[in-house]
């Protein structure tokens, strides 16, 4: 059961990628990558420990809401720093989570996914080219949560 899942949930960045290339190409927005993540894809991230969650809000929205189950906190203004300049060792001593390779799956989320779409399109630039967005991100969340 968790082969067919994690195959549907590779299944769905794949086919949203692949329409997003398409809707780039054709707009000629060139190799920006916009890849983002629902509800659904956010739960089966948080069973799997190789994909790295970053809830990238403010430290008083966080103290206001609690973060993501599973994420790291680092603030949106501090994302792209740490990841360049942070250890490995420091990384981990840290958050308690091993330091994001390029090709790490990071899923960034926000209030509402804005800023962490622009977190996403820093840290792509810095090559961590599998930066997914949170598409809702707390405000979906949270809704998802009371029903």
């Amino acid at each position: 059961m968790a082969n067919v899942l994690a195959a549907k949930s590779h299944l769905n960045f794949s086919i949203f990628y692949n329409l997003q290339a398409q809707t780039k190409a054709m707009s000629g927005e060139g190799d920006k990558k916009a890849l983002i993540v629902d509800y659904n894809d956010l739960l089966e991230a948080q069973k799997d420990n190789s994909v790295l969650i970053i809830d990238v809000r403010e430290q008083d929205e966080i103290n206001k809401t609690g973060k993501l189950p599973g994420s790291i906190h680092i603030p949106m203004a501090d994302v792209s720093n740490l990841l360049s300049s942070l250890s490995e060792d420091a990384f981990k001593e840290k958050f308690g989570k091993a330091k994001p390779a390029k090709d790490t799956k990071i899923i960034l989320s926000c209030h509402a996914g804005r800023r962490s779409a622009k977190v996403q399109e820093e840290i792509q630039k810095l090559g961590y080219e599998s930066a997914y967005n949170y598409v809702g991100g707390w405000m979906d969340w949270e809704s998802k949560q009371k029903v």
